[in-house]
C-alpha cells in the first residue's frame, strides 16, 4: 500500500471533512463482496458537506487473496495461499410494486498453493454461480445460497452525519467453509466502525474506514460440520473519491474452527481484496469482431458410411479421427455464443495427439488466429475449460481435460497473451454435448471452451 503524502493528508484533515453515509442495504442486506460510495462531492472548505451512500458499479470484478498460517490442534502445519475471483453484473428492474436490483455472476475458487502464483494461469477448484435480488427497501433474496459471497451486511453505514473519529456499530454475517465441507456456516457478528478521513492510495485520494468484529459461535442446531467458531477481524477499507469505487480491503484475522470430534483448525494471517469496475461487454460488437478475425465459416464434417448406433464400442481417439477426417481449409470450426457469464468460444474437434495434451501441427494456424482474436479483448479474464469424451475411465479423462485446458493456455501465452489473464478447469467427460455411444457424439464432446468473462 502506498504511504499517504503527509502534506496532502494534513490539508484534507484540516478541512474537517464531514460526510453523510446512508445505507441502502438494511436488515443485514448482502454486500456482494464489494461496496461503492456514491460521493457527490468532497470538502473544499470547512463548511462543505460530502454526501455518500451505497450504490453499485453495474459490472465489476473482484480478486480476493488470502495468506494464512494453518494450525491443526494447535500445531503449525504450513502456509495456505488461496484466491477467489468474482465477476458480477447488476440489472435494474422496475415494476408497479417496487424496484429491484438483480445480481448475477460467478465466483471462481482457485486451487490453494504453497507459493505466489499471481503471474501464472491458475487452476479452478470450483465455479460457484450466484444470483440474488435487492429491493429498494433493502430486503434481499438469495437463490440457492452456496456460501458466496462471504460478507453480508458488512460494512454498514448509518443515517447520520459523521466526521473523522466518529464511530458506530452494526450487525453483519460472514459465511465460512474453510475446510470445503460443502456446508457453509453463517456466523453473526457485531462490527464496530470508525471513519478515519481522506488519504492517498496509488496517487489518488481515498476514504478510509476501519472496522473490527469478533465472534464466538456455537452450532447448537448442528446445521453444518463446525461445532464452534471463534475469531476476530481488523479490516481497513479504501474507497476512491474521484469515481466512487472501492479499490482495496485488508482483513487481518485469527479464526479457530472446532469440529464435531473436538479437533481444531486455526488460521492466522490476512486477506487482501481488490476491486475493479468494468464496462459491460457489447456482446454483439465483440462477436462480430471475433467472427471477422477468426474467419469463421460453417463447419464441414465428413461422416462415415456406416455406424451402428445401438452398439457401444471400445474405441480410442485415434480410431475416431480416422473415421472423422476434418476439412481444415478455411475452416475454423469455432462457435461463438453469448452466455450469462460473457461470451463463450467453443473450439470444436481440436486436434490433439490421441489421448494426450499436445497439439498436432495442423492446429497452429487456428491457434494463431485465436490468439489474435483474444488480444482484441482488454481487461477481461479468460476461463478455459477442457472436455473429453466419456469412455469409462473418469479419472484419466478428468486429468486429460485439465492438461488440455492448460496446453491451450500455454500456446496462447506463447503468442503474446499474459498468463495471469487465464483461469482454467477440466471437466473430463462429465459435461457431454453429444452421445458418447456414437463416434459423432464422442467427437463433439472432445472440445475446449474459452469464456470471455463479463
Amino acid at each position: 500500500m502506498e504511504t499517504a503524502h503527509p502534506a496532502r493528508t494534513a490539508r484534507a484533515e484540516r478541512k474537517h471533512l464531514r460526510f453523510f453515509m446512508k445505507s441502502v442495504l438494511r436488515n443485514n442486506a448482502l454486500l456482494i463482496g464489494f461496496f461503492v460510495f456514491c460521493i457527490q462531492s468532497y470538502a473544499q472548505n470547512a463548511s462543505d458537506q460530502v454526501i455518500a451512500g451505497m450504490t453499485d458499479a453495474g459490472a465489476f470484478s473482484m480478486v480476493e487473496r488470502s495468506d494464512w498460517r494453518r494450525y491443526d490442534n494447535g500445531k503449525y502445519t504450513g502456509l495456505v495461499r488461496s484466491e477467489v475471483r468474482a465477476s458480477i453484473v447488476s440489472y435494474d428492474v422496475h415494476n408497479i410494486n417496487n424496484d429491484l436490483k438483480l445480481f448475477h455472476g460467478n465466483y471462481f475458487v482457485l486451487q490453494s498453493t504453497l507459493r505466489d502464483m499471481r503471474q501464472s494461469a491458475q487452476a479452478v477448484d470450483a465455479i460457484i454461480p450466484v444470483s440474488y435480488e435487492i429491493t429498494d427497501t433493502g430486503s434481499i433474496e438469495i437463490e440457492d445460497d452456496c456460501g458466496f459471497p462471504m460478507m453480508r451486511g458488512f460494512p454498514y453505514f448509518p443515517n447520520q452525519w459523521v466526521s473523522i473519529g466518529v464511530k458506530w456499530r452494526a450487525p453483519g454475517n460472514r459465511a465460512v467453509d474453510p475446510l470445503n465441507t460443502g456446508e457453509a456456516a453463517v456466523i453473526p457478528f457485531i462490527a464496530e466502525y470508525e471513519y478515519r478521513g481522506i488519504e492517498y492510495y496509488n496517487g489518488a485520494p481515498v476514504h478510509r474506514i476501519y472496522a473490527t468484529y469478533g465472534y464466538n459461535y456455537r452450532n447448537i442446531a448442528e446445521m453444518h460440520s463446525y461445532a464452534q467458531v471463534t475469531g476476530n477481524h481488523k479490516v481497513d477499507v479504501l474507497i476512491r473519491v474521484a469515481d466512487k469505487l472501492p479499490v482495496f480491503m485488508r482483513d487481518d484475522l485469527a479464526v479457530k474452527y472446532t469440529l464435531g470430534d473436538k479437533s481444531t483448525v486455526e488460521f492466522k494471517g490476512f486477506t487482501l481484496t481488490f476491486y475493479t469496475d468494468l464496462l459491460p461487454i457489447d456482446r454483439e460488437a465483440v462477436i462480430t469482431s471475433l467472427e471477422n478475425t477468426l474467419k469463421i465459416k460453417p463447419p464441414v464434417v465428413v461422416m462415415p458410411e456406416h455406424e451402428d448406433n445401438n452398439k457401444i464400442p471400445v474405441i480410442t481417439e485415434t480410431d475416431d479421427k480416422a473415421l472423422f477426417p476434418v476439412n481444415t481449409e478455411g475452416l475454423q470450426n469455432i462457435e461463438l455464443t453469448p452466455v450469462p457469464e460473457g461470451i463463450k468460444l467453443t473450439i470444436k474437434d481440436i486436434r490433439f495427439i490421441a489421448d494426450a495434451p499436445q497439439f498436432l501441427p495442423e492446429e497452429r494456424p487456428r491457434l494463431d488466429l485465436l490468439a489474435e482474436a483474444l488480444k482484441q479483448i482488454p481487461n477481461r479474464t479468460f476461463l478455459v475449460e477442457g472436455h473429453t469424451a466419456s469412455t469409462g475411465q473418469p479419472a484419466g479423462e478428468m486429468q486429460l481435460s485439465i492438461e488440455r485446458a492448460k496446453s491451450i493456455i500455454d500456446e496462447l501465452v506463447k503468442r503474446g497473451i499474459n498468463a495471469d489473464r487465464f483461469i482454467y478447469k477440466g471437466w473430463g467427460g462429465t459435461k457431454p454435448v453429444g452421445d458418447n455411444t456414437t463416434n459423432t457424439g464422442r467427437t463433439a464432446n472432445r472440445r475446449v471452451e474459452i469464456t470471455i468473462l463479463e
